[in-house]
């Protein structure tokens, strides 16, 4: 009887030994299509943020483990909903928002991380894919985290940088929840990412400014990792969330 059928973990033995040992770890990310990166140059305003200049798509995906390789579908179409317990920001926590989908497949980054944490590889995962641009200019401070230092609500959380275009800051924190101390902190270059225990930690990215000038840009993927019984998709997660 295979492991599967007999539910017997079966652990990741590739996990990262900075996550084993820390709860967060920095990695490389894999190089992507250019044209995925290029389509940063070409995403909607986020509808729910006018306060800021950000721009943003998701794509919603079930993920699992097979014949030694990691399988991605995408979900139907569904609002983003994070509930007010783990986001304070009005216009965001228990808010069901608008988000148009991902254009060009961001797996691989997806793929990359799953690689990196100890996880049980017959079970099944729901992930989020964020693909955000903050931009600063002399109408808009760049602002990357209004919410403040936060948890996202979600077993793992990943912040990957795809792209600085003249632009200072941004530094990534992790924090310890009960009495605020950074306990790490980092300014992500291209290809980066930071993945952390989104249970055990919260987190935060400093402002962004302008290197020369007075506009530039961060464009970040956030990755958001749940076992598919935890999952943050679907109608039982949107009234749950929404009630509060």
């Amino acid at each position: 009887m295979t492991a599967h059928a007999k539910n017997i973990p079966f652990t990741n033995q590739a996990a990262n030994t900075d996550y084993l040992e820390n709860g967060f770890c920095v990695v490389d990310m894999p190089a992507i299509d250019e044209a995925l990166i290029d389509s940063f140059n070409d995403m909607p305003r986020d509808g729910h943020s006018m306060g800021r200049l950000r721009e943003i798509r998701l794509t919603q995906y079930i993920g699992y483990w097979e014949e030694g390789e990691w399988v991605f579908a995408p979900l139907p179409k569904r609002k983003y909903v994070q509930s007010a317990d783990y986001i304070k920001l009005a216009e965001a926590g228990g808010v069901a928002r608008h988000r148009e989908q991902i254009i060009g497949d961001p797996t691989p980054l997806v793929a990359a991380v799953l690689n990196q944490l100890p996880v049980e590889l017959y079970e099944l995962f729901q992930i989020n894919v964020n693909q955000i641009r903050v931009t600063v200019n002399p109408d808009y401070a760049g602002v990357t985290v209004p919410e403040g230092p936060h948890r996202d609500g979600h077993e793992y959380s990943v912040i990957a940088v795809a792209r600085r275009c003249n632009v200072k800051g941004g530094e990534t924190q992790v924090i310890d929840p009960n009495n605020q101390e950074i306990l790490y902190r980092t300014t992500l270059e291209e290809n980066q990412a930071i993945i952390i225990d989104d249970e055990r930690f919260i987190h935060y990215a400093t402002n962004i400014e302008p290197e020369v000038g007075d506009t530039g840009y961060r464009d970040i993927w956030v990755i958001e990792i749940n076992r598919w019984e935890n999952r943050a998709y679907g109608p039982g997660h949107e009234r749950a969330s929404l009630a509060r």
